[in-house]
């Protein structure tokens, strides 16, 4: 029997009055608080705070920490300074993606933010090439707990806690370091929703006071679910691992060109993403499409165009902003262009599509 996780916020969601259901492999996780196209309308007008504490967290210590990285990654590491970071990814020798890593280089360390269903497979893969390397490798998801502040006011909440007179200037990947209840706060800029954010990464030790003083510093502050932070993420084209990146894509197919440096030279998966690059093309994109459905699409479901079979469903959700089912999927070439009809196939028929280019908003 799988056994169930918990983060270090569960009886504090459940005071709230959270729903819980199982998410990403064993973790159970606040679905919903309130109503989840109020949770998900408050980081599209002002703000909301998560808990991401279920993600994987790598550490790495030691001399030759961005040196070691760097060979084995499809980004530039040894290039960034403190406070600097990016988004990169781990692959196999067939350039199919084992991770999508988001990298920050610390003062002292370098962490690493993962999805949580790949942390252990991206940790043995990183830590067979340890050989003669000054390197310390670590697994900190349980200790390291992370918060994130999303929408165009998340700075106000976030500020008091960092000696920065404007936050919404700092890039995107990018940490600030400041201190709550004598504990080390990590702050990183994010836009993985589509708005300004920020992802605050304490000791799990921290993380409760952490995340009372920010609810209570300004009024209407709505703790946002899971249910919510999907459909804000689908929205704003962003792919996650599990459903857009999987160990059979290639980082071109989902246009994340972002999570690569193509001047940096060798690291696992090179030649593949390079050939594809500069010699050939993908057979597929990642793009979007608006249904005229009445319900979100199913994963899975398969893409059409006439009679030819050109994609399929990765992740789909009911869009606030737009007022339409919408879905992210990988189609063929042929139909990647904005507009192009295609009919999805459902339980209830063939429904009709539209495809659009990322992002929905």
């Amino acid at each position: 029997m799988k056994k169930m996780k918990y983060t270090p916020l569960y009886e504090i969601h459940r005071e709230l009055g959270a729903t819980f259901a199982e998410k990403h492999n064993g973790w159970q996780l606040p679905v919903q608080y309130t109503d989840t196209v109020e949770e998900h309308n408050a980081v599209r007008s002002d703000v909301g705070i998560a808990d991401l504490s279920y993600l994987g967290i790598l550490k790495l210590t030691g001399d030759d920490r961005a040196k070691y990285l760097h060979r084995l990654i499809s980004n530039d590491v040894e290039g960034l300074s403190g406070g600097e970071g990016n988004y990169a990814t781990l692959l196999t020798n067939r350039g199919k993606i084992i991770a999508d890593l988001r990298v920050y280089n610390l003062k002292d360390e370098i962490l690493v933010s993962t999805a949580p269903e790949n942390c252990e497979a991206a940790y043995a893969e990183l830590d067979k090439y340890i050989i003669a390397d000054d390197v310390e490798l670590s697994i900190e998801t349980d200790i390291i707990g992370v918060i994130a502040v999303y929408g165009p006011k998340s700075a106000e909440l976030v500020s008091p806690f960092f000696d920065v007179e404007d936050l919404t200037s700092l890039p995107e990947h990018y940490s600030i370091v400041g201190e709550v209840n004598s504990e080390k706060i990590v702050c990183v800029k994010s836009h993985i929703v589509g708005e300004c954010g920020f992802h605050l990464y304490v000791n799990t030790n921290a993380l409760a006071g952490l995340w009372k003083e920010l609810i209570a510093s300004r009024p209407h502050v709505l703790p946002i679910g899971w249910d919510a932070l999907e459909s804000l993420r689908i929205e704003a084209g962003t792919p996650r691992y599990g459903t857009e990146l999987t160990d059979s894509v290639i980082p071109l197919e989902a246009e994340l060109e972002e999570a690569i440096d193509f001047e940096k030279g060798c690291y696992i998966g090179q030649e593949i993403v390079a050939r594809m690059k500069y010699r050939g093309h993908p057979n597929r994109l990642l793009r979007g499409i608006v249904a005229e459905s009445e319900q979100p699409l199913q994963q899975n479901s398969r893409i059409l165009n006439g009679e030819k079979d050109v994609g399929w469903v990765t992740s789909s959700t009911f869009s606030p902003t737009i007022g339409k089912p919408i879905a992210l999927c990988y189609v063929r070439m042929a139909v990647i262009d904005e507009g192009s009809q295609v009919q999805i196939d459902s339980s209830d028929g063939l429904l009709n599509g539209t495809v659009v280019e990322l992002p929905f908003i």
